[in-house]
């Protein structure tokens, strides 16, 4: 007697976005169908319209699904100059690590080049992902401020920002222009670099 096939416990549009996800980064959003969004998710095209307005609306969802993994740290307490040093090497070196990798890489230029056609998708990405890191990464600064471990007069906004642009400016840059396969060689020796800068 063969056995019995196990259900599908994922919901139908959880399907969709999970087969969305990985054609997009295969193929390109622009060259994948309906048609071959349902039958990667084993569903009827009405499924696909029944859940999502539009194609747009089906990669909404998978920036969504995929930000919430962009970047995540802990919170930490920063009481003295050598603390915060620390603290933002190992941020920098996380975020870094997390860039590096190959599905991570595929989807920034897959928002890249969706940007000026989808732009609640990539606002919704660049708020989740990049937006979020800023903020996390301005706590630590301003708590560093806060204990005068920073001779500056600049917000800590504008220096995460600053920092955040030497950590990933050029190495992105030279991945997406196709120049290299991986943005980081070493990560926590490239973070720690620009830290420094910073906090000398």
């Amino acid at each position: 007697m063969a056995p019995t096939p196990i259900a599908d416990a994922r919901s139908p549009s959880e399907r969709i976005v999970e087969a969305g996800r990985r054609l997009f980064f295969e193929k390109g959003f622009q060259n994948v169908s309906t048609d071959m969004l349902a039958r990667e998710a084993k569903v009827s095209k009405a499924s696909i319209y029944k859940y999502f307005p539009d194609m747009a609306g089906i990669l909404v969802a998978v920036t969504s699904a995929e930000a919430v993994h962009f970047f995540a740290a802990e919170p930490v307490v920063i009481d003295s100059r050598e603390t915060l040093r620390s603290e933002l090497i190992r941020f920098g070196t996380a975020l870094l690590r997390f860039l590096n990798r190959s599905e991570i890489i595929r989807f920034t230029q897959l928002m890249f080049e969706q940007a000026r056609e989808n732009h609640e998708a990539a606002g919704q990405f660049y708020d989740a992902a990049y937006g979020a890191t800023l903020e996390q990464l301005a706590a630590l600064i301003r708590q560093g401020q806060e204990i005068d471990a920073l001779n500056t007069s600049q917000s800590a906004e504008d220096l995460a920002v600053q920092l955040v642009g030497m950590w990933e400016f050029i190495p992105m840059v030279r991945v997406h222009m196709g120049k290299t396969k991986k943005p980081f060689a070493a990560p926590e020796v490239w973070a720690t670099k620009c830290v420094d800068t910073l906090i000398p």
